[in-house]
């Protein structure tokens, strides 16, 4: 592949990045006040139509954690910054957009006394969803051949973190629950910041910065327990397989 091919090969993952993060950040915003199952088809849909291209990561921490894979999924570090930069401006689009049409998007904020859970709510669900992107990408682990059904996993895996974490309550935070994705949390708190003031900001150190921390758990643990399981079992069932082959020659002999 020349270098032209390789610039225009790499753009066009850009763009479908920018372009399917603007729509999840869009299709997360409704969500909020709306049916959990609108952002459950929203990522489906959009993962499916961008997959080929690009991989459908959508998310910062997603792409943070292929930068650091052991295996042909890795991603190269330059490719995977561009990657986040789209997505940053796809977040920022998607959540200016939004508050165009509403005019009064609410700030991305948690109760003052629930930072712990807000804190932990992020961890986790960046966790799981991370480590089920990564265990649902690697072509040795893949649950199904059909695309379709692969790409409804990692939404399911998103909304049902969400879900099981408490993330989609107003009661630790007052409007959009966990979030678990950098570029949506950066687009929320910049395009609110024309409905309150320096206000939107209140908690961008939290919502914009701690999934990369759950990405990074799900690194260690994919890399580390996961995947040596895999190898162990394989290699058990391996030795299974051959023991039993030479039980039956050996019958056979008698």
């Amino acid at each position: 592949m020349s270098c032209c091919q390789m610039i225009k090969f790499s753009l066009s993952k850009l763009v479908m990045e920018f372009t399917g993060t603007l729509i999840l950040t869009m299709f997360f915003c409704i969500s909020s006040v709306g049916p959990q199952a609108i952002l459950l088809l929203g990522l489906w849909i959009t993962n499916i139509f961008f997959w080929k291209i690009s991989g459908s990561h959508f998310n910062p921490a997603v792409t943070f954690a292929f930068i650091f894979r052991r295996d042909e999924r890795k991603m190269h570090w330059k490719l995977a910054i561009a990657y986040i930069v789209a997505q940053l401006a796809g977040g920022y689009v998607g959540a200016l957009l939004q508050n165009f049409y509403t005019l009064d998007m609410p700030e991305l904020s948690f109760n003052g006394g629930f930072f712990l859970r807000a804190l932990c709510q992020e961890l986790l669900v960046s966790f799981f969803y991370v480590f089920f992107f990564m265990s649902n990408t690697d072509e040795k682990l893949l649950f199904s051949n059909e695309k379709a059904i692969n790409c409804f996993i990692l939404a399911c895996s998103y909304v049902g973190a969400r879900a099981i974490f408490y993330g989609n309550s107003t009661v630790a935070t007052l409007n959009y629950g966990a979030v678990a994705n950098p570029a949506i949390a950066i687009g929320i708190c910049m395009s609110t910041l024309f409905n309150e003031g320096f206000g939107a900001w209140n908690s961008i150190y939290l919502y914009p910065t701690i999934p990369f921390g759950g990405a990074i758990l799900a690194v260690f643990f994919y890399e580390l327990v996961y995947k040596k399981t895999q190898a162990f079992l394989a290699h058990e069932d391996g030795d299974s397989n051959v023991s039993d082959s030479r039980d039956d020659s050996m019958g056979e002999h008698d």
